[in-house]
């Protein structure tokens, strides 16, 4: 059964990540596909008459890599993919193999589009750079370093591992010198000064206390970045974050069972993370870290005690990664890395998002799980 509707400029037909159950035929107007980076929204490609989204679910359970936003005011006409995929079944086996075709060779034209749009976006450190860079760090630190002969730091000079990743990796100096500010920042590394010729205090070396990391962050951040669809694993929830890194801390004596699963009881997680980390645990926070892929599984017992089980492991990683992805937003909104800010504490909330329900701070004016826009206090 087809369906028409109306959408008027700036309204949204779907969004990335979406799973796909209809395909829409534009009848009029013009529809922009969207890739949303944070609190932008880059246009990657634009459909007008004739045209159609959503094909891609005729063949698989696909998700929509894309947002489709209206750009004028547009007449669609909805079609579900299940009636497509009736009539395509009745179909003779050569025209069912050309539609296949056909559509796969569009989508990887439009993935083409989306990643290409990516990595031109014009902001301090752009989400197809992250990888790049990261391995460039941990590959030439590993070549021009020095181990410490008592642990795992690496010292490397500044203005070798500079001209290094300039020449192999054509990474800016400007870019690989924030780069630095944010592992200081984030206590991974710690600097050396030294006052140049003309009197002023500059970077001389640089002790990067532990490598491995940073290629791991590398390998998770390509991974997920080039999945088919929107992926929430490096789309920083502040919210997860605090909770991630308050249960990892906490649980760092707790009991592990036969799985490595850590163990913990409920009152006891509570209590250490209202005292320590000033979060006042409720389902909403773990909520918001099953939405980023950190289960938690709950055991209720027959004295009414009630355990949490976990993977320490995971949520320690997760957090560290989501430390840099944090970071790094701060870093392309602000234009640098502030080494001067103040870390925000959970005790500043202000109660929860009308939308989504997730705890929201005082200070946010949108909502850091669904975007929402808050009322003023």
């Amino acid at each position: 059964m087809e369906n028409a509707k109306k959408l008027k400029r700036g309204e949204l037909l779907f969004k990335e990540g979406d799973n796909v159950q209809t395909v829409y035929m534009i009848q009029s107007g013009k529809v922009g596909l969207m890739v949303e980076r944070g609190s932008n929204r880059l246009e990657v490609s634009t459909l007008g008459v004739a045209q159609i989204v959503g094909e891609s679910g005729l063949f698989s359970t696909a998700k929509h890599v894309f947002t489709g936003e209206a750009l004028q005011e547009c007449k669609i006409v909805e079609v579900p993919v299940d009636l497509l995929k009736q009539q395509l079944e009745k179909t003779p086996p050569g025209i069912k193999l050309l539609v296949k075709s056909l559509v796969e060779e569009v989508r990887q034209a439009r993935q083409n589009l989306k990643m290409l749009k990516i990595e031109s976006e014009k902001s301090p450190f752009p989400q197809g750079s992250i990888h790049r860079v990261f391995t460039a760090l941990h590959l030439v630190a590993r070549h021009i370093g020095k181990k410490e002969a008592s642990g795992t730091a690496t010292l490397i000079s500044w203005s070798t591992f500079r001209v290094y990743c300039t020449r192999f990796f054509a990474e800016s100096p400007q870019r690989m010198r924030h780069l630095m500010d944010l592992l200081f920042k984030l206590k991974l590394a710690e600097p050396t000064y030294a006052v140049n010729e003309e009197g002023v205090e500059d970077l001389r070396d640089v002790k990067i206390f532990e490598l491995q990391p940073f290629e791991d962050f590398a390998e998770f951040f390509q991974y997920h970045l080039y999945k088919g669809s929107r992926a929430e694993a490096i789309y920083v929830d502040p919210l997860a974050l605090k909770v991630a890194k308050a249960m990892y801390e906490i649980s760092a004596v707790a009991e592990v069972d036969h799985k490595g699963g850590s163990k913990l009881e409920y009152s006891t997680l509570l209590t250490e993370c209202k005292a320590k980390h000033g979060i006042d645990l409720k389902n909403i926070h773990l909520d918001a870290l099953e939405r980023k892929g950190l289960f938690v599984k709950r055991q209720s017992h027959d004295d009414g005690r009630l355990t949490l089980t976990f993977d320490r492991a995971e949520f320690g990683k997760m957090s560290f990664f989501w430390s840099i992805l944090l970071e790094i937003d701060k870093w392309n909104e602000k234009g640098f890395v502030d080494l001067n800010e103040k870390e925000l504490t959970v005790a500043n909330a202000a109660g929860a998002c009308p939308a989504c329900k997730t705890e929201v701070a005082i200070d946010n004016k949108f909502c850091p799980n669904c975007g929402s826009k808050l009322a003023a206090a």
